[in-house]
């Protein structure tokens, strides 16, 4: 049988199980405020396992800075981030991401994601955060 034959059987037979490992998926990821502010790659790793917790990350480029629209969060810095990863099955992916700052606490906005499963909208980084 084939891996995607194997899947759906699986799925089939354990909906709950299923419905559970979907929930998980879509929880957003623990993140370390302190840590992110090590480097780039560092932030980027940050924000990206807080929307996508499985996500392996691959690279990051700066896009835009600061971002145009920082005035409307009151934002003091602001960068917009293309950050390419790879989801469970070695897809790759991209999202846009701008993340601002505003004293010691740190935002961000997703502006575009390429993935098939949905970014996790209950990321700590959708609201002004210091932890």
């Amino acid at each position: 049988m084939d891996p995607v034959t194997i899947a759906l059987t699986l799925l089939l037979k354990n909906p709950a199980q299923t419905a559970a490992a979907v929930q998980n998926a879509a929880a957003p990821g623990q993140i370390d405020v302190a840590k992110m502010q090590g480097s780039l790659a560092d932030l980027s790793r940050g924000v990206l396992a807080c929307y996508h917790k499985s996500a392996r990350f691959n690279q990051v480029d700066v896009v835009q800075l600061p971002w145009e629209r920082q005035q409307q969060y009151a934002a003091d810095n602001s960068a917009v981030l293309k950050i390419s990863y790879q989801g469970l099955t070695m897809t790759r992916y991209q999202m846009s991401v701008a993340v601002m700052t505003k004293s010691n606490a740190v935002r961000t906005s997703v502006l575009a994601d390429t993935a098939v499963v949905p970014y996790s909208k209950q990321c700590r980084l959708e609201e002004w955060t210091t932890e």
